[in-house]
C-alpha cells in the first residue's frame, strides 16, 4: 500500500513536471520560473564555467568506455529530452534505441533530430508506468533523470521490471552531500519553481543505491574543482584560472572516483541483480 501511495504521488508530480518541460528546458531562464529560480540558474552557469566545456567531455568518454559494444543490445534512454550527449552514438551502435520523455514538445524535437530509423522509438510517457517499454532492455542510460524522483526505491522496482537481469544502468545525478551545497539548495528551496521533483542525491540516496545495484565504477565531477566554481561566482577571472588546473587534478590523482561523495555531480556504471558479479564491486 505504501509503495502505491507514493507511485501515485510521484505520477501526480510527473503530470506537472511534463506541463514545465513543454514550456520550458531544465537549465535555461524562462518566464514561468520564479525570479529566484531564473537568478540561481544564472549564478550556476556563471559559477560552472570555471571549467570549460571541452574540459567536462571527459564524462562522456568515460560513459562511452562503460557502455563499450553495443552491437545486438536493447537501449533505453530515459528522461530524453531533446537529446544528450550520447543519443547519436547510442542510436548508431546499438540494435535497438528506445527514448521516453514526459514532454511532449521534446520527444518530438528528439524524433526530428534522430529520424525514423526501423529500430529506433521515441516514447511520449512517463516511465513509472509506461506500457509502451519492453521488460528485457540490456542497457538504460540516465543523464540527470535519478534525481528527479522523491522515492527512489519505487523507481529502482521500475527499473528492475523493464530490465534483463544483469542489466547496465549508466547514470549522471547532482549530489548534495557537501555541505555547503546542502545549505544552498535548502535555503533556495522554498523559491524553486521546480522543487516538486528536484532531489539531488544525499547519503541515503546514495546508500540506497548501492544497495539495490551491484556498483561497477562510478566518478564524482567537482572535487577539489568545486571551490573554483564557488569562487568563480564573486570572481570569474580566478575560477576559471584555477578551475581548469583543479579540474584536471582531480582525475590525474583519482580524487573523483576515492572521493566521489565530496564531489557536486556524481556518475555511476551499475548492474542489476542476476548478472555475473565483478570480483571487487565498488562502494560509492
Amino acid at each position: 500500500m505504501e509503495n502505491r501511495d507514493e507511485l501515485a504521488e510521484m505520477l501526480a508530480v510527473n503530470a506537472e513536471q511534463a506541463k514545465y518541460y513543454d514550456s520550458t528546458d531544465g537549465g535555461s531562464t524562462s518566464e514561468v520560473n520564479s525570479f529566484a529560480t531564473n537568478l540561481w540558474r544564472k549564478i550556476r552557469w556563471r559559477a560552472i564555467s570555471a571549467v570549460p566545456d571541452h574540459k567536462r567531455e571527459v564524462i562522456y568518454r568515460i560513459q562511452q568506455d562503460w557502455l563499450g559494444d553495443l552491437a545486438g543490445k536493447k537501449v533505453l534512454e530515459v528522461g530524453a529530452g531533446t537529446g544528450s550527449y550520447l543519443t547519436s552514438h547510442l542510436v548508431a551502435n546499438c540494435a535497438q534505441y528506445d527514448a521516453i520523455e514526459l514532454s511532449g514538445v521534446q520527444i518530438r524535437a528528439l524524433r526530428d533530430k534522430i529520424g525514423d530509423a526501423p529500430h529506433v522509438r521515441c516514447i511520449e510517457g512517463d516511465f513509472l508506468d509506461c506500457d509502451r517499454l519492453d521488460d528485457d532492455y540490456d542497457v538504460i542510460y540516465a543523464q540527470s533523470f535519478l534525481h528527479h524522483f522523491r522515492h527512489v526505491d519505487v523507481l529502482f522496482d521500475r527499473i528492475e521490471a523493464v530490465t534483463k537481469p544483469g542489466a547496465q544502468i549508466v547514470t549522471l545525478d547532482p549530489l548534495q552531500t557537501w555541505l555547503p551545497a546542502r545549505l544552498f539548495r535548502a535555503a533556495f528551496r522554498p523559491f524553486q519553481t521546480d522543487a516538486a521533483w528536484e532531489f539531488p542525491f544525499g547519503h541515503g540516496t546514495l546508500d540506497r543505491l548501492q544497495d539495490r545495484f551491484v556498483v561497477e565504477d562510478r566518478f564524482g565531477l567537482y572535487g577539489r574543482s568545486k571551490w573554483a566554481i564557488a569562487l568563480s561566482m564573486l570572481s570569474p577571472k580566478t575560477g576559471h584560472r584555477l578551475g581548469q588546473r583543479w579540474f584536471d587534478w582531480d582525475f590525474e590523482t583519482d580524487y573523483v572516483r576515492h572521493r566521489a561523495r565530496s564531489c557536486l555531480i556524481l556518475s555511476c556504471n551499475l548492474r542489476t541483480a542476476g548478472g555475473p558479479v565483478p570480483a571487487q564491486p565498488r562502494r560509492i
